[in-house]
């Protein structure tokens, strides 16, 4: 709920909501809040920061959810966001999923799709003045088209994109990164599990688990790579990535990636990945917040001087001196039709 004020009007007593005052925000959706509201915080917010989360409807194995992924990714996203006093945005539930298509209940969109919304939504709210952007992604499928999206909204649009990850170096996701190394927990595993198991533990079928068997079908020649021990693990571990199969069911009969049991999964691991994880990202963006607009992303200029506030005069013409030998006492910034100047005669 937004802020409440009690006012009286014609002698009854009537409690508005404030969905943002003075820049501070009580809703966090994008689409929960008002106009006014979001110019409110866009105008008074020091560095205005939207989050927005790509998620997946896909097959997770038995016990997980269809949407797993956007669910989890939905939560995640809306607690950094009332941490940070950023706007959230989660502009679609499906991903790219065409590797999971052989299990029911999967939704894909093509890549094109998937990139067009995630540009087209920042594209959008970029309009109106936001200039820091932060993509999380809960779907591997996702992840390189997250990126292409970064990397053209950046140039294209004059807006800062950011998709952080982690963090890598607690005791926690060390130990959560080795057993991705050694048992596979990729998809609809003990972690993943444990995620949903905090997240949307209504949602978690874990009886459907009983009489548990590896599901797995990869060959046990790339099966020997998965032991981060090993002194050629660096090597082996991308060869065992380029040589499995490119569909889920070319890997697992059960939609699950891991040859561990999903049973081991705890809520309290649950908690305290999500704690760390929003920590980091609350971090991360309470950090950026205090810098800057760099001189590349700023509206006024767009010259590239990093000194440059944006007040100078120049016609684009190319001859920095040009003004001030002939004058610019007009004040239309070198721009108006006095100065449709020739400079060979000039």
């Amino acid at each position: 709920m937004g802020y409440l004020v009690t006012v009286k009007a014609q002698g009854i007593l009537l409690s508005l909501s404030i969905m943002s005052d003075n820049g501070v925000l009580s809703r966090f959706w994008l689409w929960e809040l008002t106009r006014p509201a979001f110019e409110d915080w866009l105008a008074n917010d020091p560095a205005p920061v939207v989050v927005i989360g790509i998620g997946a409807i896909e097959q997770h194995a038995v016990h997980l959810p269809l949407g797993c992924d956007s669910i989890g990714v939905a939560k995640f996203i809306h607690d950094v966001a009332e941490k940070t006093n950023s706007v959230c945005l989660h502009p679609t539930w499906a991903g790219y999923s065409p590797h999971h298509m052989e299990f029911p209940g999967t939704v894909t969109y093509s890549h094109e799709t998937l990139l067009n919304i995630l540009l087209d939504t920042i594209r959008s709210i970029s309009y109106h003045g936001v200039k820091r952007f932060v993509l999380i992604n809960y779907h591997g499928g996702n992840e390189n088209i997250m990126n292409l999206a970064a990397q053209i909204a950046k140039r294209e649009y004059r807006v800062m994109v950011a998709t952080p990850h982690g963090p890598n170096n607690t005791e926690l996701s060390k130990k959560i990164r080795e057993r991705m190394q050694r048992y596979l927990e990729v998809h609809s595993c003990a972690r993943e599990t444990s995620y949903a198991l905090h997240y949307f533990p209504e949602l978690v079928e874990m009886w459907r688990l009983e009489g548990w068997e590896n599901p797995t079908v990869i060959p046990n020649y790339l099966l020997e790579f998965l032991n981060p021990d090993r002194p050629d693990y660096e090597i082996v571990s991308q060869i065992f990535n380029a040589s499995i199969g490119p569909d889920t069911h070319d890997i697992t009969k059960t939609g699950q990636y891991s040859i561990n049991d999903p049973r081991t999964a705890t809520v309290e691991e649950g908690d305290a990945m999500a704690a760390e994880s929003t920590q980091f990202l609350v971090d991360f963006i309470n950090t950026w917040k205090k810098l800057p607009v760099p001189p590349a992303y700023r509206d006024e200029c767009g010259c590239g001087d990093p000194n440059c506030e944006g007040e100078h005069d120049d016609c684009g013409c190319g001859d920095p001196d040009f003004h001030e030998k002939h004058g610019d006492d007009c004040g239309c910034g070198g721009e108006g039709p006095c100065h449709d100047h020739d400079h060979d005669n000039a």
